[in-house]
């Protein structure tokens, strides 16, 4: 499996498997747990996050799957407006990185 450094990815366009144009990659963090975050900065300016669980492909642009960091999933849920992670369309708490989601 490859591996990337930090300056492997900072700077790449991040696109959906939708081919959609999120942002370009500015920093890569981690919890001790062992969960990578992408910080990916908008083309409006906002700063948003997205789980390396999302990520699946990365080359001359970082390619993610569909659903946008606090948008609808396709499974009537809505992901994490921190980690990109799915959760239950009520949850006040993210399962993946335990951040409030009011």
């Amino acid at each position: 499996m490859k591996t990337f450094k930090k300056e492997d990815v900072v700077g790449k366009t991040v696109i959906e498997t939708t081919g959609a144009v999120k942002g370009k990659v500015t920093d890569v963090m981690f919890d001790l747990s062992g969960a990578i975050t992408l910080v990916v900065k908008g083309a409006d300016g906002t700063e948003f996050q997205v789980a390396i669980t999302r990520v699946t492909g990365i080359s001359d642009h970082v390619v993610v799957k569909g659903d946008q960091p606090g948008g609808s999933s396709s499974s009537g849920g809505t992901t994490c407006k921190f980690c990109g992670a799915a959760k239950a369309q009520n949850s006040i708490w993210c399962p993946s990185c335990g951040k409030s989601q009011v």
